[in-house]
């Protein structure tokens, strides 16, 4: 840690300490290179100095304007350029015309031409003062070389009267030149001009210069370090690019002082990581070792009344209270563990019924006592695990099952050599994850109970055939009754009509009577018929193709003097895309005349009965609803039950036997369809029922 710690110091004082001193060096170079820069100000200041001396002085004013030997005799001679360190003169009118000039080579010490350049600019009007208060002062750039040019308005006095002209005055930046200032600076200077082919570093240097507006800076390698400055011509465009070299002691001295900071960060983390090491292997090491020996003792011994011993106050102490504590609580675990095992075996053992528990393998784990009886069942239960169970063809590999939370118990029967009956069952028993981590196999003697299953089942028998006989005996008993019934109700259907004769009122009544109460036991016969014809099995419907439409009108004509008679209204809500049916049109009528018989039976005086068929996908489905007394959820179960009618005060004045709306059941159930009701007391109720619209859609 302490490694690393000082690795990260390091690395992080050479990126911060390096950058600063790359930062100074920079900054000191920039310095250095305004001070040459200030240097070829000052020459430029004392060049214009001399500009101004000799501009306005009025034998200069005199001179241009009337060309006097005189001046040129007693000022102007051989020396005066030498004495002036300057290498050019020059008197020029306000015409533009050079009256008076002067060059000389301050190297070799002769007298040469005046630089062709520098007349040229002269003729096009680039050097020349037009106003009192103009100046000049720039480099020029010459086939001689760059020239530091200063020039100044020729005037009688300072700033007064009309300009006469132009005095110019200029010097070489010239390799002498630039040795004294490399002398006066103590630097190496390199100069480069626009007209000539630069160098890459001076050509970016002058870039950033350019466009920074100030010096820029170059490393050149690991001993020297440039400054770079801009020179501009007397309009103030770049004219050359100076380079300034030096010695990279700052830096050297920053790498050098890093070198002293890094040794002392190494030797610093060698002995802060020495004594912290020391320390922790004293003050924790020693001790940790000493727990891990003690936890690997117990866990080899398996022995958790051991206590383990630890001095101090710290937080180790209070591990190994920790630790002292846990053993006890596993201990008092270990304990109760015992004693549930104890109570589970002690259970087990008492059971009757055989448990065993098998690994994935097949191989027994444990068995209760019931079940070491009982060796023999213990080898078919695993023999038919292993053979015959889908679950078990492969006992080493033992498939997921699909719910592993609650995996299904797999049902056998096994009849033993003494005649006994056993159930066994056997359960995978999964993990979270799916994984097969056990078997469960229990067994239990129904010896007794199968007996009593095949009574019962036999019981069943002889019920259904006695129940058969009697929906037989019913239909063939309404069949016969129905015939004198016929004949009871025609002739006193004959006798009402006075076929055979007049009859006083009395007569008239009594043979009314007779024939509505005909008629009532004939429907009930009827309904008989139908139902036990269901019950036997012999119920046959005649499909036809109809309109539904057409049939809850019929309907609703039959029952209309019943409905009028309590002023009951019957309205229809039909879908009209409502496709033709195809069903037993005859029964469906049945259906609907019950099921709207009821409503109005059932609906309070000047009320209203809606019956509503709507068509989803191949099924239709009828909704008749009423607003009468409804029925309270007590007795829905009474509901669609052959002659159970619901018995409270409310509804014993209404008559019934209670077969319709179980004959509707069936009826519909023969059709493919189903029932449905809601109910409430106080609210109404709906009674409705879905047949498909073709023969055999009610596999759908």
């Amino acid at each position: 840690m302490f490694a690393l710690l000082t690795v990260l110091l390091i690395a992080a004082s050479h990126t911060i300490l390096l950058s600063s001193f790359s930062n100074l060096e920079a900054q000191d170079t920039i310095k250095n290179t305004d001070k040459i820069e200030q240097a070829i100000a000052w020459e430029a200041l004392s060049i214009d100095r001399t500009a101004r001396d000799w501009a306005y002085w009025n034998d200069t004013y005199k001179f241009v304007n009337t060309l006097s030997p005189e001046y040129i005799e007693s000022n102007l001679d051989e020396n005066t350029l030498y004495d002036l360190d300057l290498n050019v003169m020059l008197f020029v009118n306000k015409s533009g015309v050079v009256v008076y000039s002067m060059s000389v080579d301050l190297v070799n010490g002769t007298n040469v031409p005046v630089p062709t350049g520098l007349l040229e600019r002269i003729d096009s009007g680039l050097l020349m003062l037009r106003e009192n208060r103009d100046y000049m002062q720039g480099v020029i750039l010459l086939e001689e070389g760059p020239m530091l040019i200063v020039g100044r308005p020729i005037q009688a006095g300072f700033e007064e009267g009309p300009s006469a002209g132009t005095l110019i005055l200029g010097k070489y930046i010239d390799s002498s030149y630039i040795a004294s200032l490399e002398e006066r600076t103590q630097s190496s200077l390199s100069l480069y001009t626009l007209n000539e082919e630069m160098p890459p570093d001076f050509q970016d240097a002058f870039d950033e210069a350019v466009s920074g507006g100030g010096s820029a800076v170059n490393i050149l390698g690991d001993e020297r370090v440039a400054g770079y400055f801009i020179l501009r011509d007397t309009t103030g465009e770049p004219a050359a690019i100076m380079r300034a070299d030096y010695p990279r002691e700052l830096y050297a001295q920053g790498k050098k002082t890093l070198n002293y900071i890094y040794g002392f960060l190494l030797l610093s983390g060698i002995f802060m990581g020495t004594a912290t090491r020391f320390s922790l292997d004293r003050l924790l090491v020693s001790r940790l070792i000493a727990i891990d020996s003690f936890l690997d003792k117990v866990k080899r011994e398996k022995d958790t009344s051991k206590r383990l011993e630890m001095e101090g106050e710290d937080e180790i102490h209070r591990l190994s209270k920790g630790i002292n504590e846990m053993l006890s609580s596993i201990r008092l675990a270990e304990q109760e563990l015992k004693s549930k095992e104890y109570e589970k075996k002690f259970i087990l053992d008492s059971l009757e019924e055989i448990v065993v528990l098998r690994d994935p393998n097949f191989n027994i784990r444990w068995a209760n006592q019931a079940a070491l009886k009982n060796k023999d069942l213990l080898m078919v239960e695993a023999k038919e695990l292993t053979s015959d169970s889908p679950q078990a063809a492969d006992k080493d590999i033992i498939p997921k099952s699909r719910y592993p939370q609650a995996p299904g118990w797999t049902d056998q029967e096994f009849t033993s050599s003494e005649g006994k009956t056993w159930l066994l069952r056997s359960k995978l028993v999964c993990d979270e994850t799916g994984d097969t981590i056990a078997i469960l196999e229990t067994g239990v003697e129904i010896t007794e109970r199968k007996k009593y299953e095949i009574e019962l089942f036999r019981a069943k028998q002889d019920a259904e055939v006695a129940n058969h006989t009697k929906s037989e005996f019913l239909a063939n008993m309404s069949h016969e009754l129905r015939t004198p019934l016929n004949s009871i109700i025609g002739f006193s259907d004959l006798l009402y009509e006075k076929v055979y004769g007049n009859l006083n009122a009395r007569q008239l009544k009594a043979v009314g009577n007779v024939s509505c109460s005909g008629k009532n036991l004939l429907n009930l016969i009827n309904e008989i018929l139908d139902l036990s014809k269901v019950e036997a099995g012999s119920f046959e419907l005649h499909y036809s193709t109809f309109w539904l439409a057409e049939a809850l009108a019929e309907v609703r004509d039959m029952l209309f003097p019943f409905a009028a008679s309590k002023g009951i209204k019957i309205e229809f809500e039909l879908e009209n895309s409502l496709a033709r049916i195809s069903a037993d049109k005859e029964r469906i009528m049945q259906v609907l005349s019950n099921l709207m018989t009821n409503a109005v039976k059932f609906s309070n005086e000047n009320e209203c009965v809606r019956v509503k068929a709507t068509q989803s996908n191949d099924f239709i489905q009828i909704a008749v609803a009423d607003d009468g007394i409804g029925i309270a959820a007590a007795d829905h179960d009474k509901l669609f039950k052959p002659f159970s009618q619901i018995d409270s005060s409310s509804s014993k004045k209404y008559q019934g036997t209670g077969l319709g709306l179980a004959l509707i059941k069936e009826i519909v159930q023969l059709h493919g369809g189903s029932v449905w009701f809601e109910s409430e007391v106080g609210k109404g109720s709906t009674f409705g029922f879905s047949i498909p619209l073709k023969r055999g859609k009610a596999d759908l």
